[in-house]
């Protein structure tokens, strides 16, 4: 049987371990909610207990769809005044200062959603088959985490689940709430395919170069 994704290695730590780790190191007091799957907290009790052994994680269970799973996270919280970041547990390279520039930036905005401006040309298909030019000037490549007030993300998660709900930002702007984009980096990948592995311990390995060459001695 394949391991799932979540808990292939990656550099000797299981992937969704990695994200965990970066918060841990911008606020050694976060409260981490690992959202799971059924029959999983096992696993996930020992992967947890191993790599962040100072505690304060728990495990909530999941939904039927990533809209059920982050309400199912969101109701368990304890105070509805804290801000809330919610992240791809496939995302592993997230940094720690970035993060704490996101909940700064999320304290004066309301919100603070990671992204990249977009590399490509884009174009749109329209109705009949044909395509348009779209300016990827004012286009953006949308990452977590997503950093939102718990207590403005309930009342969201009130919503009829919607296919348009692809992340928490769409799910906030259609409850009515204005998004507010802070930097991203290209390096916070999700991975996906087997290509993205590829990338992926190739882009810890220069992180681990970078840290060996900067180590005082």
């Amino acid at each position: 049987m394949a391991v799932p994704k979540q808990f292939h290695p990656l550099g000797g730590i299981p992937l969704a371990i990695h994200p965990a780790m970066a918060f841990r190191e911008a606020f050694p007091d976060i409260e981490l909610v690992y959202v799971i799957a059924s029959g999983t907290a096992q696993i996930w009790e020992t992967l947890l207990t191993k790599h962040l052994p100072a505690g304060n994680w728990r495990l909530c269970m999941g939904g039927k769809s990533r809209y059920e799973s982050v309400r199912n996270g969101l109701r368990s919280i304890r105070d509805e005044n804290s801000m809330v970041a919610v992240h791809d547990g496939a995302r592993p390279f997230i940094k720690s200062e970035e993060i704490q520039m996101a909940f700064q930036y999320a304290s004066e905005n309301g919100n603070a959603v990671f992204a990249v401006p977009v590399k490509d040309s884009l174009r749109q298909v329209n109705a009949d088959g044909s395509s348009h030019f779209l300016d990827r000037n004012l286009i953006y490549a949308v990452q977590t985490p997503q950093i939102f007030y718990c207590k403005d993300m309930l009342g969201a998660y009130e919503q009829e689940d919607d296919l348009r709900f692809t992340d928490d930002a769409t799910v906030m702007e259609i409850a009515g709430h204005n998004i507010f984009l802070c930097k991203g980096d290209y390096n916070n990948l999700k991975i996906t395919t087997p290509e993205d592995w590829i990338l992926a311990e190739k882009i810890l390995d220069e992180r681990r170069q970078v840290n060996q060459e900067t180590l005082p001695g």
